[in-house]
């Protein structure tokens, strides 16, 4: 072994050596109470594809009916807002503050209420500038698409600590 390959040996040792001591470990499947689930909205909605592209992900079937399924995740309201943040000397806006809002509730197959309608709502703010409109509006829609993986992620811990055998409309 060359004094080189000697030298990354250990380097790459020590990093594993350290990473693993700290706890690190990548993100594996979620354990999800239930194997069947129905997402009800448009098959066409970006947040909602990831929705079911995460939820089979991790070992979910996802059903074309409610009826199918162990628990139907209803969207009850999918919002994309946009506010003025700040405005520059001539009065027109210089920041945004970009919201992303689902309000969501969780029935089981028999369509009694497993978690009552709750609100998840992600927010970030961005720049704009007169001179870079094009830009602007590439890096807004990079950011929905960013809050609405947040959101998803958001959204699949909470489906993790669904209890099936709570008592009907408990919202826990």
């Amino acid at each position: 072994m060359t004094d080189l390959s000697r030298r990354r040996f250990i380097l790459a040792a020590t990093l594993g050596a350290t990473l693993g001591g700290c706890g690190f470990r990548l993100r594996g499947a979620i354990d999800m109470p239930f194997t069947t689930a129905y997402v009800d909205g448009s098959e066409h909605d970006t947040l909602l594809k990831r929705l079911r592209r995460d939820l089979r992900a991790n070992g979910v079937t996802v059903t074309d009916t409610a009826k199918a399924a162990q628990v139907n995740i209803r969207t009850l309201q999918l919002t994309k807002e946009r506010d003025i943040l700040s405005l520059n000397a001539d009065g027109k806006a210089r920041e945004y503050r970009l919201f992303y809002t689902l309000k969501y509730a969780v029935d089981r197959g028999d369509g009694t209420t497993l978690r009552l309608p709750q609100t998840l709502t992600i927010r970030r703010e961005v720049t704009f500038s007169d001179s870079q409109v094009l830009a602007k509006e590439k890096e807004e829609e990079l950011l929905y698409r960013d809050m609405a993986d947040d959101m998803v992620r958001q959204l699949m811990r909470r489906l993790a600590t669904l209890r099936l055998d709570a008592p009907a409309g408990s919202g826990q």
